[in-house]
């Protein structure tokens, strides 16, 4: 089946947590992250949080639009939930370090 996409903003979000990081703060933290900020956010659509190799964590976020993925963006700057899940981040100092975002144009099932 092939269905067009909703021209949805995907925000992938690449980065490695720091050292003396459990999973279980980590989680608890990205927990936070999802219930008091990016839930709160006009646009947020779905978010999916994939780990790699070692340290490598991925957020990947879908958003309404750029306009509001870039929004959200900058509102991050100033959350609570936003620094405590930051903090727990090798060399990323606030909400747009390293993020990326991608227009979806097409999905496949």
């Amino acid at each position: 089946m092939n269905e067009t996409a909703m021209n949805v903003t995907i925000e992938w979000a690449p980065f490695e947590v720091t050292e003396n990081v459990t999973d279980e703060q980590f989680l608890e933290a990205a927990a936070d992250l999802e219930t008091n900020f990016l839930q709160q956010q006009d646009g947020y659509l779905r978010r999916e949080l994939l780990r790699g190799e070692g340290r490598q964590w991925v957020d990947l976020v879908y958003w309404s639009s750029k306009e509001t993925a870039t929004k959200a963006a900058h509102a991050a700057n100033d959350s609570e939930a936003c620094s405590r899940y930051f903090s727990l981040m090798d060399g990323v100092e606030d909400a747009v370090d390293g993020i990326f975002h991608y227009t979806q144009i097409k999905t496949w099932n």
